[in-house]
């Protein structure tokens, strides 16, 4: 089986590349939050992934289609007074999930 590798959002830091490391005190004495890169993706918000040419093919057609039809999936949910939800936008035609 071909593969080919790929780039996506590092799991662990969710694309962010930085991490909070703590409070700190600048120079004049305000506090701020100190940040170091993303031990998993060493601050590039992207981590590698090998994937199969079939997968690379649909990957492509995602990323080509202009998104004209889409649909929300996904509901509110409310627990132990906590509100939460799972809300995503589909594209109808090519399947892919988009970030808002």
């Amino acid at each position: 089986m071909l593969k080919v590798q790929v780039l996506t959002t590092c799991s662990f830091c969710q694309g962010k590349a930085y991490l909070p490391l703590g409070e700190a005190l600048s120079a004049t004495g305000e506090p701020y939050t100190r940040y170091a890169p993303c031990p998993s993706c060493e601050g590039s918000g992207n981590c590698p992934q090998w994937v199969s040419l079939e997968a690379f093919a649909a990957l492509l057609v995602q990323h080509q289609c202009p998104h004209l039809h889409t649909s929300h999936t996904g509901r509110i949910h409310f627990s132990a007074g906590d509100v939460w939800d799972d809300i995503a936008e589909v594209c109808d035609d090519c399947g892919a999930k988009l970030d808002n």
